[in-house]
């Protein structure tokens, strides 16, 4: 990650190791390596440290200086004398994902997670009620076009950008589902779908806009089926979106995943309840808050080692039943299970020399993003009271949305809105502008990100908010930061390339040795990961995949079994879940339903 600051001036942690792991240290009999120290890898050593003995070895290597991959918070302002004295904490500014959703499985997992840690106290909420959760804004015809919050926002306020939107929806409850062009599993991109259904100002405009703001990406060229999943099955399930929102929608949790959510929610029922009523979370030191507890966490586990600046360069198979061989920059280890929780392109090199490459770790391009945050000294600055606003997006068969807006804007994030809470009440107005994407060549004219001068974007993003906000005043402070190859684009197709991978991931050379997790393959939340990262873990534990009996090989990937069928719709056991079910033993059965 390429980073660059610019500057213009005019709880305690209440952690208690696992009683567990108080008991002096036994011989190694296991080692397993994972992979990477963001928060897919950090929260799978986590949970390893929590399931398997106390004679397994957990080594996880982390390439750069600090954990937690793009998930990262910085504060400015904060310098001189007056440093971190009340009302002078300076300014907080999120590089990456700045809030959690917590709901779904994921959520649930992700607030589990959060309480187990103990860091509850450093919570941030807003509620469903809030301004900014309600109000969302997509910047359409050169104007912020306010969404419609409720079925009566829906019928009395109609901003351009909702012209035609409700005979568009009545539409498609009775338009039945006709023949297209899908793969032979059934997917189309996510426009495709959109304007089949809903018609082609739906999908630019409010489609387009989504997908930008979820995977700066372009939604004629991402899966349907796994990135809009609930759209998918509503059409397969109730012929209709429209009519599938009505009666309530298809549950997307799996039998296991919902298992996990009622544990969870039983061991702090107030905890969860009160959670229940909020839009999304986050930290008053920011998101980063959560994999630096992780890391200090992990590092007071007798067998558990974090080993930093420690980059991963080769890892060897060797023959069937053998150790996998793990190279770094500093040395080597043999590791009876490896977890990788790299990008998928990253470990297809580490794999280069295997005689059995696994599948399509390379198909799916990553987008560059420039991420510029801006902070002001006037708390009045932005006459909207919501999260932010995205862009449509741009097709060659019809006229741009607007005519004022820079090129490759996918949108802005009102920050001291969207996260109160970070500074002191009311003394900023923080912004994040979110540049390139799917469109970085039209937003740099075609300079590679590796060549981009920081300074150049900053004056780009200041260009956007004058331009969509009206703000042409200069920031208090400023932080320019370019992500290259930061977020993952499921291309159509995207699911059964992942069953053929998960399959590859079985073949002898492979199996049971190596599993994959991470925002590569079953989506690219912060809580998704966190989701797959404890289901991988307890799947192991319950198969047997991390001792000698290895009942059933769990790849990372096991949950595509389940959505293989119909048998994984409305949440049923599918047969990858039947199958486990038969295998993992009563004893084991409590690591999957009771902790």
């Amino acid at each position: 990650m390429l980073s660059h600051s610019i500057f213009f001036e005019s709880h305690k942690s209440s952690y208690h190791p696992n009683p567990t792991r108080t008991t002096p240290p036994m011989p190694v009999s296991h080692q397993i390596a994972v992979l990477g120290g963001g928060i897919s890898g950090l929260s799978a050593a986590y949970y390893l440290s929590q399931n398997v003995p106390a004679t397994t070895k957990i080594v996880l290597f982390e390439g750069s200086k600090r954990v937690g991959g793009w998930i990262e918070s910085k504060r400015v302002g904060t310098c001189g004398p007056e440093k971190g004295k009340p009302g002078n904490e300076g300014v907080l500014f999120e590089l990456g994902p700045r809030s959690l959703r917590p709901k779904g499985a994921g959520g649930v997992v992700a607030l589990d997670l959060i309480r187990n840690l103990s860091l509850t106290d450093s919570l941030l909420t807003v509620p469903a009620t809030a301004p900014s959760a309600r109000n969302r804004y997509i910047y359409y015809h050169d104007k912020i076009n306010v969404l419609p919050s409720s079925g009566p926002s829906l019928l009395l306020s109609r901003p351009p950008i909702m012209r035609g939107v409700i005979s568009s929806a009545i539409s498609e409850a009775f338009r039945k589902p006709k023949d297209y062009a899908t793969d032979p599993d059934g997917d189309e991109s996510v426009y495709a779908f959109a304007e089949r259904r809903f018609g082609a100002h739906v999908a630019r405009n409010l489609v387009g806009s989504l997908v930008h703001g979820i995977y700066a990406g372009d939604a004629r060229e991402l899966s349907l089926r796994s990135t809009l999943r609930a759209l998918y099955d509503n059409e397969r399930v109730y012929g209709s979106v429209v009519r599938g929102v009505v009666k309530g929608g298809v549950e997307i949790e799996t039998f296991r995943e919902k298992g996990v959510m009622w544990r969870s929610r039983r061991e702090d029922t107030d905890f969860f309840s009160a959670m229940e009523n909020m839009s999304v979370i986050g930290f008053r030191e920011g998101m980063e808050a959560l994999p630096r507890r992780l890391r200090e966490v992990l590092e007071t586990i007798e067998n558990v080692e974090v080993r930093m600046e420690e980059e991963v360069t080769f890892v060897k198979m060797g023959q069937e039943g053998e150790d996998i061989k793990v190279e770094t920059e500093k040395g080597a280890i043999h590791a009876s299970h490896v977890i990788s929780a790299l990008p998928a392109p990253t470990l297809h090199k580490l794999l280069s020399a295997s005689n059995q490459p696994l599948p399509h770790l390379n198909h799916n391009p990553y987008v560059d993003v420039a991420v510029v945050n801006l902070a002001y000294d006037n708390p009045k600055l932005v006459p909207y009271d919501g999260f932010g606003f995205l862009t449509p997006l741009t097709t060659d068969d019809h006229p741009p949305a607007n005519k004022t807006t820079p090129p490759g804007t996918l949108g802005v994030v009102f920050d001291s809105n969207a996260m109160p809470g970070q500074e002191p009440t009311g003394q900023y107005t923080k912004l994040t502008v979110m540049l390139g994407g799917h469109q970085w060549d039209e937003a740099f004219d075609g300079t590679p990100i590796g060549a981009v001068v920081p300074d150049e974007v900053l004056w780009r993003a200041m260009d956007v908010v004058k331009a969509t906000l009206g703000v042409e005043s200069p920031p208090l402070y400023a932080l320019t930061n370019l992500h290259a190859n930061c977020i993952p684009q499921y291309r159509v197709g995207h699911h059964t390339r992942l069953r053929e991978l998960h399959a590859a991931l079985q073949s002898p050379v492979y199996k049971h040795r190596l599993s994959v997790v991470g925002n590569s393959y079953l989506g690219v939340s912060v809580p998704d990961c966190i989701k797959n990262a404890r289901a991988l873990v307890e799947e192991l534990v319950a198969a047997g995949g991390l001792s000698e009996e290895k009942a059933r090989c769990v790849t990372g990937l096991n949950r595509v079994e389940v959505e293989g069928g119909e048998e994984g719709i409305g949440g049923e056991a599918g047969p990858g879940e039947l199958k486990d079910s038969v295998r993992v033993k009563k004893g084991q059965l409590g690591v999957v339903m009771n902790g």
